[in-house]
C-alpha cells in the first residue's frame, strides 16, 4: 500500500521512483513552516545505467499516510512537480 513505486513517463522518456519520505530530511525551517512529511521522488533517464536526472521532495503539512490511501495516489503531485502537468500519461511498473 505505501511501498515505493516506479512509473514510466513516455512523453519524457523517464522512470520515476516515488516513496514516502523518511522524515530524515526535514529541517528546522521546514518544521517552522508546518511541514511534517514529504513525498520523495527520483527521475531517471532511459540511458544506459539509468542516470538520475531530477528528484526532490514535495513538502506536506499533513502526514503522507493520512493524505494518501496509497503511494499511487501521490503520482499526480509528483508529475506536477517534475513536469508541471499532473495529468501526464504514465505507466505503473511492477
Amino acid at each position: 500500500m505505501f511501498d515505493e513505486i516506479y512509473i514510466y513517463v513516455p512523453g519524457e522518456q523517464q522512470i520515476i521512483k516515488i516513496s514516502e519520505g523518511s522524515g530524515d530530511s526535514l529541517t528546522d525551517d521546514d518544521i517552522a513552516h508546518n511541514y511534517i512529511d514529504y513525498i520523495y521522488y527520483e527521475s531517471h533517464s532511459r540511458e544506459p545505467g539509468l542516470p538520475e536526472v531530477d528528484g526532490g521532495m514535495i513538502m506536506l503539512t499533513e502526514l503522507f499516510q493520512k493524505k494518501f490511501k496509497s503511494t499511487k495516489e501521490a503520482i499526480p503531485a509528483v508529475l506536477d512537480m517534475a513536469f508541471g502537468d499532473e495529468h501526464m500519461d504514465y505507466i505503473l511498473l511492477d
